[in-house]
C-alpha cells in the first residue's frame, strides 16, 4: 500500500538550471534507459530543446521534446517526457513482427515515423513509495489535451526490453559480433540512429526467429521486469502491442489513439475555488495553462458548489487568475458543481 502523498508536489517544464539534479537523479538507472542517458552535456540539450518547445520557438512542423519534471517542492524527483514527429530528423526504425510460430520473423521497420511518443519516464527511488508514478504518466496526458493539435493521432511508447549491464539477448544474438561493443557502449552510440551508421548494421530482409535460440525467442516482445508496473499503466490507458519490438533489446512498442486514452477520456474541466483548508479531500492531478505555460500540482482537492476546492497555497502554487479554469484527474474524481452546471467529462 503507498504511503500518504507528500505535500506541495508540482509538475512543470525541466529548467536548464535542474540538469545537475536531473544527472543524479538518472544516474541511479540499472542503463538501458537510452532517452535519459546520464551525461551532463546530452541532459542539458535534452532540456534546451524542451525550453524551446514549450516557448513555441520552433514549428509545429518540426520534431519538438517536451520534459516535465515533477518536484517536492525544489527538488527534482521525477521526469517524464513528450516527443513528436519521432522518425523526422533521425530514423525510428525497429521490427515488425510478421507471422507466428515457426513461420515468424521479424523485418526492419520505420511505421512509426511522425508519431508521437511518451516516454523517458523516471522516478526517483527515495519517492517510489507514494505512487507518484502514475501521476507523473499521466501529467503528459493532460500536457496533451491541452492543445491536442500539437500532437499525432498516433501515440507510442516504447517499454525497455530484456537487457542490463550484462547485455541483451537479442543485441547480442544478432549485433554484438559485428560491432563489436557490448549491448550498453552500442545503446549509447546508436540512440539517435544515425542513418550512415544504422545502414550497416540493420539486416535486410527477413530475419527468421525459428533460427534464434530460446533463451533469444523467449525475450521478445517482453518488458524488462522493472517495466512492468510501466506496462500496466499504459493498458490501463488503452495502450496495446502494436507488433513492433525496439530494434536492440526487443522490447514491445504500444499505441494508442490520441483522443481515447483513458485519462483524456476521464479529465473534468471546471474553476478551482481557494479555501484555507480542504475537508475530505482526496489526491488530484490538477493542470492549468495551454502548452506554452503548462502547470500542474498533485495536491488534496474536493468537489465544492462553484467549482474544485483546493488550498490556498495550492492555488497560488498554481498561479491561477480568479475564474480560471483547469483540467483535473482523480481516482475519485465525481461531478463537480459550477454556476454553470455540473462539469462532466471533457469528450
Amino acid at each position: 500500500m503507498s504511503k500518504q502523498i507528500p505535500k506541495d508536489i508540482s509538475i512543470s517544464p525541466v529548467k536548464p538550471v535542474d540538469v545537475d539534479m536531473l544527472l543524479e537523479m538518472v544516474t541511479r538507472s540499472s542503463g538501458g534507459l537510452s532517452s535519459l542517458q546520464p551525461r551532463r552535456e546530452f541532459l542539458l540539450d535534452y532540456i534546451n530543446s524542451s525550453v524551446k518547445s514549450f516557448k513555441g520557438e520552433k514549428p509545429i512542423e518540426e520534431p519538438h521534446k517536451y520534459l516535465l519534471g515533477m518536484y517536492h517542492r525544489e527538488r527534482l524527483i521525477g521526469c517524464a517526457a513528450v516527443k513528436t514527429q519521432i522518425g523526422v530528423e533521425s530514423p525510428f526504425i525497429n521490427f515488425d513482427i510478421i507471422g507466428d510460430g515457426l513461420d515468424q520473423y521479424l523485418v526492419a521497420s520505420s511505421r512509426f515515423t511522425g508519431a508521437t511518443e511518451v516516454g523517458s519516464l523516471f522516478l526517483h527511488p527515495d519517492y517510489r513509495a507514494y505512487g507518484l508514478g502514475k501521476y507523473l504518466a499521466k501529467v503528459r496526458y493532460l500536457l496533451m489535451a491541452s492543445e491536442s493539435w500539437r500532437f499525432g493521432d498516433t501515440i507510442i511508447a516504447e517499454l525497455r526490453g530484456i537487457c542490463g549491464p550484462e547485455g541483451s539477448p537479442l543485441y547480442d544474438h544478432l549485433f554484438k559480433d559485428k560491432l563489436e561493443k557490448t549491448f550498453l557502449e552500442a545503446d549509447t552510440e546508436y540512440y539517435d540512429r544515425n542513418p550512415d551508421a544504422l545502414g550497416d548494421i540493420v539486416p535486410i530482409g527477413r530475419v527468421d526467429v525459428s533460427t534464434f535460440p530460446l533463451d533469444v525467442r523467449a525475450t521478445i516482445a517482453q518488458p524488462h521486469p522493472s517495466g512492468n508496473a510501466a506496462m500496466r499503466m499504459l493498458q490501463y490507458e488503452g495502450f496495446i502491442f502494436s507488433g513492433t519490438i525496439d530494434l536492440f533489446d526487443a522490447g514491445p512498442i504500444v499505441y494508442a489513439y490520441r483522443d481515447t486514452i483513458r485519462t483524456v477520456l476521464n479529465r473534468r474541466t471546471g474553476a478551482a475555488v481557494p479555501v484555507s483548508s480542504v475537508s475530505g479531500g482526496h489526491p488530484h492531478l490538477i493542470s492549468a495553462g495551454t502548452v506554452t505555460d503548462f502547470r500542474a500540482v498533485l495536491c488534496d482537492a474536493s468537489a465544492g458548489e462553484n467549482g474544485l476546492l483546493i488550498s490556498d497555497s495550492d492555488y497560488k502554487r498554481l498561479a491561477l487568475k480568479p475564474g480560471e479554469s483547469v483540467a483535473f484527474w482523480s481516482h475519485n474524481p465525481g461531478i463537480v458543481q459550477t454556476r454553470r452546471g455540473p462539469v462532466k467529462a471533457h469528450h
